[in-house]
């Protein structure tokens, strides 16, 4: 396999417009040759070995990525005790990638096309609360010989809640839930048999 080689633009934009408050933007364009993808091969050779059925890595064509990033944070210092302890946390990023490879034009694999988070909050008197959602839309998991046979991963969306407490200045206490929502993760194939 040849290494892949990008060039990449980005622009971005900050504006700090309270204490422990930022708004943020990006916009973001790469180029990319040779990216690397796991190909789903039947009934073939390879290295000398026959195979029914093989994943094997291969570099793609060409592929093309832009798009938009925001972001919000701000800390709520300023208000009135006890609630000059909240803090909220946001993002969101649009990206449209697509690769060349094997004579088809498919989406970049592992790339969303939406993906946020947000984060709602609580930290003053060395008590730190977090509970955080976390948004991935559907993407190519794995590529097949032709498109029936690609493996998506559904959009997903979960919860996560983490709490630490500084019982002294040398020891700490903390918890994490990672999933609350028992949000699901489902891969498929768009065949007749998806």
């Amino acid at each position: 396999l040849d290494p892949y080689r990008a060039w990449n633009v980005d622009l971005g934009a900050e504006w700090y417009f309270a204490p422990k408050a930022v708004l943020q933007a990006g916009l973001f364009a790469k180029s990319i040759s040779g990216y690397i993808v796991n190909a789903e091969f039947s009934n073939g050779v390879y290295n000398g070995i026959a195979y029914d059925e093989a994943v094997i890595p291969i570099n793609a064509d060409r592929g093309k990525v832009w798009g938009l990033e925001f972001a919000y944070g701000q800390a709520f210092t300023q208000l009135p005790a006890p609630f000059d302890g909240l803090l909220v946390n946001f993002n969101y990023t649009y990206t449209d990638a697509k690769v060349d490879v094997l004579g088809r034009n498919v989406p970049l694999p592992a790339s969303s096309r939406h993906n946020f988070n947000a984060v709602l909050g609580y930290d003053k008197s060395g008590f730190s609360f977090r509970i955080a959602g976390a948004f991935r839309d559907r993407y190519l998991d794995e590529l097949g010989s032709d498109d029936e046979s690609d493996r998506y991963v559904e959009p997903h969306f979960q919860l996560d809640l983490s709490a630490k407490y500084k019982v002294t200045p040398n020891i700490q206490v903390f918890g994490e839930l990672v999933n609350l929502n028992n949000a699901k993760y489902t891969a498929y194939q768009r065949g007749p048999e998806k």
